[in-house]
């Protein structure tokens, strides 16, 4: 497929993410991965909706269709996933309104204000967004149900249609597709359960490189389902997928454009990579067990001998009016998105690849809050690139201006911002605070790997 076709046809994984099993958002553009693979075949299967009585506003005929379809793509999602289902997958259908409810309830906790809030300041304090609007209508339009034709309800554990119209064009098929992948692999690999169990413990790390594999799955096997269509079909679905892009992707920074294409880009690859290298049974075998931090997702040669995070102590900064609203082991790949903005990008994959382990706290006391982290490299050299990244970070995205010698450290101290990065050997300590006197504090309880 040439490039430009490529590069239409991605924006599928856009239309078919706005909803998922994780209330995980919309994933950005990908480019199609040639398989290697060739299709496993299972015998049909039946596909019963959840009640046979027709819910509301659904055209009875349109309802019968849809059930149908739905029976036959459940069938090729099999082959294109390599794997039978263990029981019937549970279909919902649903008048257009009632859908789109459907949709927005599921990916409310993704959308809430504070959550939004919250986001938006961190990014704000750490230099990787400085401009208007907020980045909450754009998120919020990325969830809504317009594109929307069907999502893994993972609360209820339904794959869940709109009811508006039985003819699906194959883009529209691929999506419905995509639901059903994540109903297969969640029967296997619990993912809905597990990424529950992870956001509890509140490894950012963790929880970023389970769901990124879970989601890349997905992907995949809807880019496998296209790849299969003739040439005709393949080229219609680039065509609407190219018009149909969401305008909200456009409105959003760079740091969160790049973290929803995080599955789609370099989550497929390590999927492929896995299932040309074994099949779908090294695929499988990669949930049990999972990849333990985001390193492994970047880097499968580590994925595959197990190569554990460094340990570092643990941030536990107290301050009086401070409450921690996030923490935990913070990753490369969160670290990479952090000096984006400083590092030129044909250095920063290298600068952050060697990273070896790290924690962070965020703390917020109204409108003031500290992000503290603490890094530990693979080697002395690797943490001396990823002070230095440091440095570039305060000088030029979070605009801190001149530094000055302290403590062994460089320190940035004036009106609502304080910075400052110490290395030792090969840890290093890094303090954002909008006011100084708490990030001289929260400094002072840190100590570097």
């Amino acid at each position: 497929m040439e490039a430009g076709r490529r590069a239409a046809i991605v924006a599928v994984v856009l239309l078919s993410s706005i909803a998922t099993a994780c209330t995980d958002g919309a994933d950005a553009p990908t480019t199609i991965v040639e398989s290697t693979t060739t299709a496993t075949t299972f015998a049909p299967i039946e596909v019963f909706s959840v009640s046979t009585t027709v819910a509301p506003g659904v055209d009875p005929a349109v309802h019968e269709q849809l059930v149908t379809l739905v029976g036959e793509l459940a069938v090729a999602t099999q082959n294109m996933r390599g794997l039978a289902y263990i029981q019937l997958p549970a279909i919902a259908i649903a008048a257009g309104e009632d859908f789109a409810e459907r949709l927005v309830a599921s990916v409310a906790p993704s959308i809430d204000a504070e959550t939004l809030a919250l986001e938006e300041a961190t990014y704000r304090l750490l230099g990787q967004y400085d401009s208007p609007p907020s980045i909450a209508s754009a998120i919020r339009d990325l969830y809504s149900a317009e594109g929307a034709i069907a999502f893994f309800d993972g609360a209820t554990s339904e794959v869940v249609l709109d009811g508006t119209r039985a003819e699906l064009t194959p883009l529209e098929e691929s999506i419905v597709v995509r639901a059903l992948a994540w109903s297969l692999i969640d029967q296997y690999h619990d993912v809905v359960g597990r990424l529950r169990v992870l956001e509890r413990a509140g490894s950012e790390d963790a929880i970023d490189a389970f769901r990124t594999l879970a989601t890349a799955d997905t992907i995949a096997t809807q880019l496998r389902y296209l790849q299969g269509l003739n040439e005709d079909e393949r080229q219609a679905a680039a065509l609407q997928a190219a018009d149909a892009e969401p305008d909200a992707v456009g409105r959003l920074p760079n740091v969160v454009r790049a973290h929803l294409a995080l599955p789609s880009e370099l989550g497929v690859e390590f999927v492929d990579d896995l299932v040309a290298a074994g099949g779908y049974i090294a695929l499988d075998n990669a949930y049990d067990p999972p990849p333990a931090t985001m390193e492994q997702i970047l880097h499968p040669d580590r994925f595959a001998i197990g190569e554990p995070a460094r340990e570092v102590p643990e941030l536990a900064i107290e301050l009086d009016g401070y409450t921690t609203v996030d923490d935990g082991a913070y990753g490369e790949w969160r670290l990479r998105l952090l000096l984006a903005g400083a590092v030129e990008p044909g250095r920063l994959t290298q600068t952050a690849a060697g990273w070896g382990g790290d924690a962070h706290q965020l703390l917020l006391n109204g409108d003031e809050m500290i992000f503290a982290y603490i890094y530990g490299g693979d080697t002395e050299s690797d943490t001396i690139e990823v002070a230095q990244a440091l440095l570039a970070v305060a000088r030029g995205p979070i605009g801190a201006g001149d530094g000055v010698d302290s403590g062994g450290g460089v320190l940035w101290q004036g009106a609502g911002t304080y910075v400052f990065v110490d290395r030792i050997g090969d840890g290093l300590m890094f303090v954002v605070a909008t006011d100084a006197d708490a990030g001289s504090a929260a400094r002072s309880q840190i100590r570097v790997p």
